[in-house]
């Protein structure tokens, strides 16, 4: 049976204020009108200005948006090669760091060619490899009026690099089981890159796709990419960097305010350094944005709306040092966010998770989460849902009128600890349920319009208690747990992991 450690403190001002109550008629005005502005969207800035505009509502400070960074350098070198080869080459290779599953597809989209445009050394733009290509008889890529088509897969080996930049348009065709696969670098800036499939056709037909595998390069600023990639076919989604393998890049993969639309997906899987910033992830086929097996990563500023399938961004398979906020994540069918497979390390912070189908935040076999002045409302789901988690802080964020619970704990790990501090906790169906607790510290929260259902679960023993501790809005100490344990703090405990 746990026990109880209940203290109350002698002023309010030893703890930071929780987020100050909304109305909920206001709430959903704003939320309402975040809609209709997403559909329109086209400021970088979208996404910071929003945030700070939920921010504002709850007496939130909000995110600072990250001063303007310089475009990274052209690349150069010597004249490319381009030449005709084998599609089952490159598959072939790409078997090799990413499996062959989901391959199918991809053959079958070939309609039993083998014919492919190799680009295997030098720099070349595109519309000089559409002039070159001409000059050389080669099929499968032409320019009209300056839009290069692609009928047939290009490949770029290691050591070649592809520019593709501002004004360019590339459209890739699905008859001819068009893709662009990427062993070495493509400078993508200020371009379109598009299939010619449309958004009401089917998920099993099939759709062109850009896939950057082994030690592949990309950088992406300020372009627009459309209906690319299959939901759900792993590095065939739409825009994967995949990195995996004995040769794997090391520089950062950087995606920087680009605008993706109706794709399967947009992942990075194995990337030591991950940087993205102030993208539009919009009306994704699958989970709008997946980032596994990274070493470390910033995803600041993004908007990602309307996913209609997944998560709107997933972090898993042991992502770690990671900092994602002032992002918008807006009106999906899945979790807003989802932190599982082992994750390590992770800081929400300062971020608007609002009304998405099922939880705002998810987490699952993670450790070291902290979750820091978000709003988290309107969802249709529990707020956060933290499943086998570790330690865990959950610190000024606002709470507010979720169809489930504020917070949803369940199965903490045994070494678990989870700090509940300063918190808005509003109009949700029930405050804190859990079940199998092991420590949980609540500090200074505002539960005062979360009255009659505060505490379910294994935290409804605890709830005449807690009320007895002082008014639901005055700062108080109330730990629960089920042995004795010191309460080091966050960064002492998750530093030692």
């Amino acid at each position: 049976m746990a026990y109880l450690l209940v203290a109350a403190l002698g002023s309010a001002s030893a703890m930071q204020a929780a987020p100050q109550p909304v109305d909920s008629v206001a709430l959903q005005a704003d939320i309402a009108a975040l809609h209709r502005q997403a559909d329109a969207m086209g400021s970088v800035d979208f996404a910071y200005d929003a945030v700070a505009q939920m921010a504002g509502l709850y007496g939130l400070t909000p995110e600072a948006k990250p001063q303007s960074l310089p475009a990274a350098l052209l690349p150069s070198g010597d004249a490319a090669k381009v030449a005709m080869g084998d599609t089952q080459i490159a598959l072939t290779q790409l078997s090799i760091s990413e499996g062959t599953n989901n391959q199918l597809r991809v053959q079958q989209a070939q309609h039993g060619s083998k014919a492919a445009i190799f680009l295997s050394a030098g720099v070349i733009s595109l519309q000089d490899l559409a002039v070159a290509a001409k000059s050389d008889g080669i099929d499968g890529i032409a320019m009209v009026d300056g839009v290069v088509t692609l009928s047939r897969p290009l490949v770029i080996w290691q050591g070649a690099t592809l520019l593709i930049h501002p004004g360019d348009i590339l459209q890739l065709q699905s008859a001819g089981g068009a893709f662009l696969l990427n062993f070495g670098k493509i400078d993508l800036r200020g371009a379109t890159l598009r299939s010619d499939v449309a958004a009401s056709q089917p998920e099993s037909t099939y759709r062109p796709f850009v896939l950057t595998s082994g030690s592949g390069q990309v950088y992406a600023e300020a372009n627009r990419l459309q209906g690319l990639g299959m939901a759900g076919l792993g590095p065939f989604a739409g825009f994967v960097i995949s990195t995996q393998g004995l040769f794997a890049a090391t520089e950062t993969s950087i995606l920087r305010a680009n605008r993706f639309e109706d794709l399967g997906g947009v992942a990075l899987i194995g990337p030591k350094s991950v940087e993205v910033t102030q993208n539009a992830f919009l009306s994704s086929r699958g989970g709008a944005l997946t980032l596994a097996q990274i070493g470390k990563a910033a995803v600041l500023g993004n908007t990602i709306y309307a996913t209609r399938n997944g998560a709107g961004l997933r972090i898993t398979a042991r992502s770690q040092d990671m900092l994602v906020a002032g992002n918008l994540v807006l009106g999906g069918q899945g979790n807003g966010v989802q932190v599982d497979g082992g994750s390590f390390g992770v800081t929400l912070r300062g971020n608007a998770l609002l009304q998405n189908a099922q939880t705002g935040l998810a987490s699952k076999t993670a450790d070291c989460l902290s979750v820091q002045g978000n709003v988290i409302a309107a969802n249709g789901a529990s707020a956060l849902r933290l499943t086998k988690t570790g330690y865990t802080q959950i610190l000024g964020n606002a709470l507010d009128g979720n169809a489930g619970s504020a917070i949803e704990v369940g199965a903490q790990l045994p070494k678990a600890r989870m700090d509940v501090s300063g918190n808005l906790l509003a109009k949700n169906r029930i405050g804190l349920t859990g079940a199998a607790l092991h420590l949980v510290t609540l500090r200074g929260n505002d539960l005062s319009q979360q009255l009659p259902r505060m505490f379910d679960g294994e935290f409804a023993q605890h709830q005449a208690a807690y009320l007895s501790a002082g008014r639901t809005d005055q700062t108080a100490i109330f730990q629960i747990s089920s042995a004795a344990a010191d309460d080091a703090d966050f960064a002492s405990v998750c530093a030692q992991e």
